[in-house]
């Protein structure tokens, strides 16, 4: 969406400008805006990520306990249960 709105103001930048200097200024101003997006979303992507993995690595163990917990209580050997 930023990258949308940074396009738009340049482009709109880039009409009003009256000078080349003016329109390369324009330019570059949409080019560090196009740049500072694409850094937002990886960032974006890499906590998305690191939360997806978190996610996984709790319902692991979440399902580890709750086996073990049905294994012990389903256990009907007395030897492993002093």
């Amino acid at each position: 969406m930023r990258l949308l709105i940074a396009l738009a103001a340049a482009s709109a930048l880039g009409l009003a400008a009256c000078t080349p200097a003016d329109q390369n200024a324009a330019e570059a101003d949409a080019n560090q805006a196009a740049t500072e997006t694409g850094q937002a979303l990886e960032n974006a992507g890499e906590a998305v990520g690191d939360a997806a993995t978190d996610a996984g690595e709790a319902v692991e163990g979440a399902t580890n306990d709750a086996a073990n917990s049905v294994a012990n209580a389903t256990d009907d050997n007395e030897a492993t249960h002093p």
